[in-house]
């Protein structure tokens, strides 16, 4: 598992950008969050995830919020 920060989530869209603590910038859909009912994320909040490569790019999957102090 990976920890980063949400650098920015857009709630119409469903998706957004983490970038880890190792710098790198990770894509994130809401599809990707681990919690029931209506999923997003804020900015600052601190996650860990795994990263998968898509045609796109690096994308987090199975996205939790261990730190929600944004």
């Amino acid at each position: 598992m990976q920890c980063g920060t949400v650098l920015f989530f857009n709630d119409i869209s469903g998706r957004g950008k983490i970038i880890t603590d190792g710098g790198e910038f990770i894509g994130v859909s809401h599809k990707a969050l681990r919690r029931d009912g209506y999923r997003a994320l804020d900015e600052g909040e601190r996650v860990s995830f795994e990263s998968v490569r898509r045609k796109s790019g690096l994308e987090a999957h199975g996205v939790e919020v261990i730190d929600n102090r944004a």
